[in-house]
């Protein structure tokens, strides 16, 4: 089913490239398993799947080189993400301990180009939403069938005699759900355009079958500690985001003044707590059963906190942080051997330092500006961009994928943070047509300056 699903959504999307399915496959790469561990290794390590990335970061070179775009408009509306990544790879000059450099950073490095492949198509609202949803059409079907037949690969044996996790064709229960904030995604957007033009919902078949799926997944077997709390309240949160944007449809312009009013609201509302004894996190972690610790993250970030405060301008470096004698240092309630800091922000201090952090910092707030001024001239899209980066930023304080080359929703996160629309030539169109296209690159442009 899952294949014909993906030949008739490829024959019926006229109007996305046959390109898109480049960044597709790296997105089914990043929500599972590395290519070795399919073709029968048994194993995440090997020679055959960093091949296959650097193939598909050459084939992204290639792409993008062949594309009739305005690079030096890219740039400046992206500047943040462009510096951003040069500092990131220049980082890895100063770790001490890097194993395999050229991989780590050929895969975060491939994460920016796919996105920007995404960020050039003619649609890149539809090539998003496409591209989400095929990667959903063969991924949670086979997470089902390897969890109920296969559970030596699709589950992980507890280890306090507790239910086995779920991990289907991932690896831990987080990012599991993390690909089921995916699939919620895509097929809600698809209810939601059918909805829009007047389509009868019920009879939507394959949306709902797949949001059944993703809810059967999300379930993780049924106790609290399989199952991702964090999809679960990041799903529930785009959702609310991505329809209450809606009613600012016939003026975009208070979008953006709207973001800053909610985030002041949001920070009365923790002070307000603190002051009664209690913290948002708290409210939050209880809803979902969970302890105001969420799982002893907090003492993992104290720890994190302590350590990288012994370089705190340019951090460890990229991928220096997490080396072997760094779990010696960890105190006992956060000695659990992570591999990550459970906090993108935190994550990216850790790494990169105060510098990357403050770069990062600019990243995420030229990405929302950006987003709310495509709001006035294209709606759907900005609304769509809004929506997810908000739910990035949520979910990166409860688990870290900024920064994380090869992850889900760190290449989510830079498929609607960049933003090249305007600046993409369309070459079947005419000459006046594309006098008209260059004044929307200069009102675009004058609109970012000021």
């Amino acid at each position: 089913m899952a294949l014909y699903l993906l030949w008739s959504d490829t024959k019926s999307r006229k109007d996305i490239s046959r390109t898109l399915w480049l960044p597709t496959l790296w997105m089914m790469r990043c929500a599972s398993r590395g290519v070795d561990y399919w073709l029968g290794g048994g194993t995440d390590t090997g020679r055959i799947d960093p091949l296959c990335i650097a193939i598909m970061l050459i084939a992204g070179f290639s792409v993008l080189s062949k594309r009739r775009c305005n690079w030096s408009g890219i740039f400046a509306h992206n500047s943040g993400l462009f510096f951003f990544y040069g500092y990131l790879m220049l980082s890895t000059l100063w770790v001490d301990d890097l194993e395999n450099p050229l991989i780590k950073i050929f895969r975060p490095l491939g994460d920016f180009v796919m996105a920007l492949v995404v960020a050039t198509e003619k649609n890149p609202r539809e090539a998003i939403v496409t591209m989400f949803r095929r990667c959903c059409f063969l991924l949670i079907p086979m997470s089902i069938v390897l969890i109920r037949y296969y559970s030596y690969i699709g589950c992980v044996q507890s280890k306090h005699w507790g239910n086995d996790m779920w991990v289907g064709v991932t690896t831990h229960k987080n990012p599991l759900g993390q690909l089921c904030l995916v699939s919620g995604l895509a097929f809600f957007w698809q209810l939601e355009t059918a909805r829009k033009t007047g389509l009868r919902l019920w009879k939507q078949f394959t949306p709902w079958i797949y949001l059944a799926m993703t809810a059967y997944l999300f379930y993780g077997g049924g106790g609290s500690e399989q199952r991702s709390s964090t999809a679960i309240v990041c799903l529930f949160m785009v959702v609310v985001i991505y329809l209450a944007l809606g009613f600012f449809r016939s003026r975009p312009g208070l979008v953006f003044k709207s973001i800053i009013g909610g985030a002041v609201a949001v920070a009365l509302l923790a002070l307000i707590l603190q002051f009664f004894g209690t913290s948002l996190q708290g409210v939050v972690a209880a809803t979902q059963g969970k302890d105001a610790t969420l799982t002893d993250r907090t003492y993992l970030w104290q720890d994190v906190i302590r350590i990288g405060m012994r370089n705190p301008i340019l951090g460890s470096g990229y991928g220096g942080f997490w080396v072997p004698s760094i779990y010696n240092e960890l105190s006992p309630e956060a000695d659990n051997h992570p591999k990550e800091a459970h906090n993108g922000y935190l994550e990216t201090f850790a790494n990169l330092g105060l510098l990357g952090a403050g770069l990062l910092a600019i990243l995420l707030w030229q990405s929302l500006r950006s987003a709310s001024q495509t709001v006035a001239n294209d709606f759907e899209y900005g609304r769509l961009r809004l929506a997810v980066l908000f739910m990035v930023l949520i979910m990166n304080y409860s688990e870290a994928t900024f920064t994380v080359g090869n992850h889900l929703w760190w290449f989510g996160f830079l498929v609607v943070a960049v933003y090249a629309n305007p600046w993409v030539y369309d070459a079947a169109k005419s000459g006046q047509d594309s006098e008209g296209r260059r004044e929307i690159f200069e009102s675009e442009e004058e609109s970012y300056i000021g």
